[in-house]
C-alpha cells in the first residue's frame, strides 16, 4: 500500500493550526464580562456614544448631521381594528416628523422607541401598535430621508396605565441620536 503525500501534509497542517491556537491563547477578543483587558477597552472606545437630549413634545429638536426630530403631543388612539391593540391599556398615537437639512441621506430604518417608563409602574412598558387600516405602519417603506426633505409618520402604542399617568419615552434615531420626552397618558 502506497501512501500519498497529502496523507501526511493535511494532518500536519491541521495539527500546526491547533497548536498555534492553543499556545497563543486564541484570537485577541474580549471575553464575556471582560471590562479591563486591552481588547475590551479598545472595543468600548470604538463604539459610538449615544447623545441623549431632553426634548418637548411638539417642539423641533436638532440632532447631529442636520437632522431635526419633532414628535407631536400624544392623543388617544382609536384603532379601526381593536384586535390590533393586542393588550389592554390606553391606546396613544403621535405623529413623528424627521427633517433632513444635512448634505447626505438619512436612514430611518434604525428608528425605535428605546424605552417607555410609566410613573404608576416603572416595571411596565407601553407596547407598539401597527395597524395599516388606521395609517399606523411604522417607519415608511422608503426609510431614506433625502437632503432638504422631511417625512412624517404615525406611531401608536398601548400603555397599561391610567389616564393622566406620567410617561417618559426615549426615541433612538441612530447609534448616536436619542431624545427623551415626558408627557401624560391621554
Amino acid at each position: 500500500m502506497q501512501l500519498k503525500r497529502w496523507h501526511f501534509v493535511a494532518p500536519s497542517v491541521l495539527a500546526t493550526i491547533v497548536a498555534i491556537a492553543f499556545f497563543t491563547g486564541g484570537p485577541s477578543v474580549p471575553m464575556d464580562n471582560d471590562t479591563t483587558s486591552v481588547a475590551a477597552l479598545a472595543e468600548k472606545e470604538a463604539q459610538p456614544v449615544a447623545e441623549e437630549k431632553d426634548a418637548s413634545l411638539g417642539t423641533p429638536i436638532k440632532l447631529a448631521g442636520g437632522i431635526t426630530l419633532t414628535v407631536s403631543e400624544f392623543a388617544e388612539f382609536k384603532a379601526k381594528d381593536p384586535e390590533a391593540l393586542g393588550v389592554e391599556g390606553r391606546p396613544q398615537i403621535v405623529d413623528i416628523t424627521v427633517e433632513n437639512t444635512g448634505s447626505a441621506g438619512f436612514d430611518l430604518s434604525s428608528f425605535l422607541i428605546l424605552e417607555t417608563t410609566l410613573a404608576s409602574d416603572a416595571s411596565t412598558s407601553c407596547f407598539d401598535v401597527f395597524e395599516a387600516d388606521s395609517g399606523v405602519s411604522g417607519v415608511p417603506l422608503d426609510p431614506i430621508v433625502q437632503p432638504g426633505k422631511s417625512v412624517t409618520f404615525k406611531w401608536a402604542m398601548v400603555c397599561p396605565a391610567p389616564k393622566g399617568d406620567d410617561l417618559t419615552m426615549t426615541i433612538s434615531l441612530s447609534d448616536t441620536d436619542q431624545a427623551t420626552f415626558k408627557t401624560k397618558i391621554k
